[in-house]
């Protein structure tokens, strides 16, 4: 039971509000730390006072004894607190947002519930392709025109939710600022400060509106400062070519020569090619069993979608009287991916996310993958399963090498001889009421 305080305060209120006032809370996190910036901004609301770690040195001082013991994954920025110290940036921000009741979340169970949805939604949607696009840009991580151009998609989509959202609502959640909206923003804040120009912004107006109420709050502003959206995005860096000395000896007739003498053209450098190119051809043409499946009629999909795909027949829809070959055995290959730790998966949404990410990710491999991805229910939890079709008899290297997610999940070749197997494979791609005798509440389909 809350105990009325003196000044008209609940109990719990009251302690919070003595402990803000106790606490001594240091902030270790070098200039600039747009994941520094959700908890700044976070006390900016809350009258919380963070002090900034002095003569922090980011790649040295998280790298030594002292801090490591403090946080052992040497992560930017980390809090330290009178009782122990805090890391990861949505964690930091969330402790500070709860430290005293303003109003950051929410007036209710459902704002609480909505705030972390769009937590989750902006750390898994947009920050991570943002980075994605972004570090290799400042050479952080090394730059893959495929990467970025699939970075790109994934934003674009996320950011016309996002906008199809702001429409209705001047903030996330509420009539006022709420910590979805400080945690939404810092997010976007390198896109709108460095890639994001006028041109990209143009189909997400609800977005630049929203970004620029915000950012010149007084809350933010103490934190952030003046802000200038993108004009001229970021290019990739080009590497220098390191010159060579000219040798001292050399006679000047000689040297002359090779001062007229225009240096040759670097080749090219050749593209890494795909081992999937060096397979032998196949009359199956994935684009084409993408096609089909996507125009399936909804009242006779099964019948369309599974039964062609097997055995072969027209796309729906198409103009050219497109035909599908069929599956090809010998060219493809089948998978059932079941996730390891469901366990874990305890909130709707967040599996959502979880599963939104996984796909992300698999962004750059699309040309040779199709996946259907579900969602279910068991008791309180949320198992994840789906079934992939993949060029080749195996999973592909490169989806391997490049998407650390395929190691959550168990991954078992399906024998579609066998009818049970086939059944189950034509449930996920049908998208059934229930799989596996589960009921089935969300899919998400690779395309």
């Amino acid at each position: 039971t809350e105990v009325q305080g003196a000044r008209g305060l609940t109990g719990t209120q009251a302690g919070r509000e003595s402990e803000r006032k106790r606490m001594a809370l240091t902030l270790f996190t070098y200039n600039g730390s747009k994941n520094a910036y959700k908890s700044l901004i976070a006390a900016k609301y809350n009258g919380v006072e963070i002090k900034l770690a002095k003569n922090f040195e980011f790649g040295v001082t998280n790298k030594s004894p002292e801090y490591l013991q403090k946080c052992p994954t040497g992560k930017v920025p980390m809090l330290e607190t009178d009782s122990g110290c805090i890391f990861e940036s949505n964690a930091i921000a969330r402790y500070v947002a709860r430290i005293t009741d303003k109003g950051l979340y929410g007036k209710s169970a459902l704002d609480l519930g909505h705030i972390e949805q769009w937590i989750d939604f902006c750390t898994n949607e947009i920050d991570a392709p943002l980075l994605s696009w972004v570090l290799p840009l400042k050479g952080v991580w090394p730059y893959n025109k495929a990467k970025e151009d699939a970075a790109k998609e994934a934003l674009k989509k996320s950011l016309s939710i996002l906008n199809e959202h702001l429409k209705r609502n001047t903030f996330l959640v509420g009539d006022r600022i709420t910590l979805a909206d400080i945690v939404c923003v810092c997010n976007l804040y390198e896109g709108m400060k460095s890639v994001f120009d006028a041109a990209f912004r143009k189909p997400y107006p609800c977005v630049e509106r929203y970004f620029v109420t915000c950012v010149n709050q007084s809350e933010f502003k103490a934190v952030v400062g003046s802000f200038e959206l993108c004009k001229t995005p970021m290019k990739p860096q080009k590497k220098e070519a390191p010159k060579k000395e000219a040798k001292k000896d050399a006679p000047k007739k000689e040297k002359q020569q090779k001062k007229e003498a225009k240096p040759a053209a670097p080749a090219p450098a050749k593209k890494p090619k795909n081992p999937l190119d060096d397979l032998p051809p196949s009359n199956m043409i994935m684009d084409s069993w993408k096609r089909l499946y996507s125009n399936a009629p909804a009242a006779s999909f099964k019948e369309v979608a599974c039964g062609r795909f097997w055995a072969g027949g027209a796309v729906p829809n198409s103009n050219s009287n497109e035909q599908f070959s069929g599956f090809d055995p010998e060219g493809y290959s089948l998978w059932f991916c079941d996730y390891m730790y469901n366990d874990e998966n305890t909130v709707n949404f967040m599996v959502m996310n979880k599963v939104g990410g996984f796909l992300q990710r698999m962004e750059p491999h699309r040309k040779w993958c199709f996946g259907v991805m579900c969602i279910l229910k068991q008791d309180n939890l949320f198992p994840i399963t789906g079934v992939w079709l993949f060029r080749g008899q195996e999973i592909p290297p490169c989806v391997m090498d490049e998407c650390p997610d395929i190691e959550l999940f168990k991954w078992t070749k399906c024998d579609f001889n066998d009818q049970k197997v086939k059944d189950r494979i034509e449930d996920m791609f049908c998208q059934t009421d229930y799989v596996d005798g589960l009921e089935h509440i969300d899919c998400k389909v690779f395309k």
